[in-house]
């Protein structure tokens, strides 16, 4: 097949599912059971099991997430289509979960167990092979375990809950040991920066809560975007 052709058919594809994954995580988190949305043990409000107004507006969020999806399709697909597939339902899956944070200040199981499932879709991307995987999770829950642990003895409060620790070992299952130490230096770095210029403008304060997934998502996708390939072409080499 021609190389024009194969472009033209990536470019295609890659709008097509930019489309459904944009207008699909608006409908799909709309649609989420209340359940999902609360700790375990509690019960869900009347609001979160027939909410009587839409959780995400359909404007402009559909379209803000439509071309953020088929911008990120359109790269992938054409430096490596076969890693752009799960990349981008790995990341459709982590704007549900940043969403679920800010919202109602939880990240569902469900969710990560799915992302669980995503680490499939990686295994061909892994230069250390399968290995790879595990030890990356493995590395993930130690890492959040580690922090919990550290602001636990400075701040005498649980900073992170189990759910950013699950997140991060689903994570780690994704993008590997390298990927998933980038991933933890870049979100914290991210969250340090955002925080203090928050602290700066007085728009917080010490012990307020932040959600932590929408850093942990931006930085994985950055990694996942833009570092994966230079990062397993380094790997190679080695």
């Amino acid at each position: 097949m021609p190389f024009e052709i194969k472009i033209l058919i990536t470019c295609a594809v890659a709008i097509f599912v930019g489309i459904i994954l944009g207008n699909s995580a608006v409908y799909f988190f709309n649609k989420m059971p209340g359940k999902w949305l609360v700790d375990y043990g509690e019960e869900p409000s009347e609001e979160l099991l027939h909410p009587t107004t839409q959780r995400v507006k359909s404007f402009p969020y559909k379209y803000i997430f439509s071309v953020f999806f088929v911008c990120t399709g359109l790269y992938l697909g054409v430096k490596n289509p076969w890693i752009a597939f799960p990349v981008l339902f790995t990341l459709w899956l982590l704007l549900e979960m940043s969403i679920a944070d800010i919202k109602y200040r939880i990240v569902p199981d469900q969710l990560i167990m799915i992302l669980v499932l995503a680490g499939i879709g990686f295994l061909p991307h892994h230069a250390r092979g399968i290995m790879d995987c595990l030890i990356g999770a493995a590395a993930g829950l130690v890492l959040m375990l580690s922090v919990l642990l550290l602001t636990r003895v400075i701040t005498k409060k649980w900073a992170l809950g189990g759910a950013d620790i699950k997140l991060f070992a689903a994570l780690g299952l994704c993008s590997g040991t390298d990927g998933i130490l980038t991933i933890f230096v870049l979100s914290t770095f991210m969250a340090a920066v955002h925080i203090a210029y928050r602290l700066i403008k007085k728009e917080t304060s010490f012990g307020d809560f932040f959600p932590m997934v929408p850093y942990i998502s931006a930085a994985a996708g950055v990694y996942f975007i833009f570092l994966h390939d230079m990062m397993y072409g380094w790997v190679l080499s080695l």
